[in-house]
């Protein structure tokens, strides 16, 4: 072979080494691309919601109700965990140490989680650190009770006057709601502690206690069957979740405060803003659904959808509003 003809070889050779090196290079570069772009993509998974509640309340019943379309707008599964145990504290605490890649988010009441800011020793989060996503509904508590016992709120007040009634209670703002209304009032209960506002309910239709503060979704079905009865609405306005049920405001009881409950999704602290975003999106697009819109009505769901924009301010309010009842907190 001569040296021109093996100097040709040797520089095919090389072509051929280097056109392989590249492509083996190319091959490797587009497979980390489309790795990263599969790792990076969100969600991939199911999402976990963090209910700080029994199963059997309103907090478990509004997540039920909107998951479904959360999965539609997601893409992905939605599931629910529903935490108890003191008064919801456990539930935060878990959460606040959740990782903040959107994979599990809460569905709380803004002022009951502040309450427990207030009133526990070993609570190790504030709502201040969560990352907002959205509001999606609004509550208003209701006083009810069994209805054989009385006609109206004045008859109820009257006998409460007189002795100490028995009134079941779950913690959480439905607690600070009852101390207003004991203050308002003039007034004192036996409170008999519930782990869910369905056993409580089921204790009054039962005839076990006298009555119970609730939001009014969930003992709705009841009251409209006829075997509870809502004495009042803790609310300067009726209800159209209760139709025919009297506000407080409309019995000329305004010496009663009235607490005003967001329900509300958030993220752990330092929540990635591209995936709170997305979750926020996800959250406004479900409650826009005429889908979840007639199931909420069915139910009596009062949809408010609020975007995280706005929950800062709605937040600062309710640490006002509880800074200033501080003292009925316990």
């Amino acid at each position: 072979m001569t040296g021109t003809a093996q100097q040709g070889r040797i520089f095919k050779n090389n072509i051929f080494h280097f056109l392989a090196t590249a492509l083996l290079a190319l091959s490797l570069l587009f497979a980390q691309t489309g790795f990263a772009a599969e790792k990076n993509k969100f969600p991939a998974k199911p999402i976990k919601v963090i209910v700080p509640a029994g199963a059997g309340g309103s907090l478990a019943q509004e997540a039920r109700t909107i998951a479904p379309f959360l999965e539609k707008q997601l893409g992905v599964p939605v599931v629910l965990e529903y935490i108890t145990g003191a008064d919801g504290m456990l539930a935060y605490n878990k959460f606040n140490r959740e990782k903040p890649d959107g994979y599990s988010i809460l569905h709380f009441n803004l002022p009951s989680a502040i309450a427990l800011e207030f009133t526990r020793e070993k609570v190790d989060y504030s709502v201040k650190n969560f990352t907002p996503l959205a509001i999606d509904n609004v509550k208003t508590f209701s006083l009810v009770t069994h209805p054989d016992r009385w006609k109206n709120l004045e008859e109820f007040l009257q006998e409460a006057k007189q002795k100490k009634l028995s009134l079941g209670t779950t913690g959480g703002a439905g607690d600070l709601q009852i101390r207003l209304f004991e203050s308002g009032a003039g007034i004192k209960f036996n409170w008999v502690p519930y782990i869910s506002a369905g056993e409580s309910i089921a204790a009054v239709a039962g005839k076990h206690i006298d009555a119970m503060v609730g939001f009014a979704i969930v003992p709705r079905p009841m009251i409209m069957a006829g075997k509870l009865k809502a004495l009042a609405l803790f609310s300067d306005k009726p209800n159209p979740i209760l139709p025919g049920a009297p506000d407080f405001k409309s019995l000329g009881h305004t010496e009663v405060p009235l607490l005003l409950v967001y329900g509300m999704f958030a993220a752990p602290p330092n929540t990635p803003p591209g995936i709170s975003a997305i979750l926020e999106r996800a959250i406004k697009n479900a409650c826009a659904d005429p889908g979840f819109i007639k199931v909420a009505k069915e139910t009596g769901l009062d949809i408010d959808y609020k975007p995280a924009s706005e929950v800062a301010t709605l937040r600062t309010r309710n640490y006002e509003l509880l800074t200033k009842y501080k003292q009925f907190l316990k």
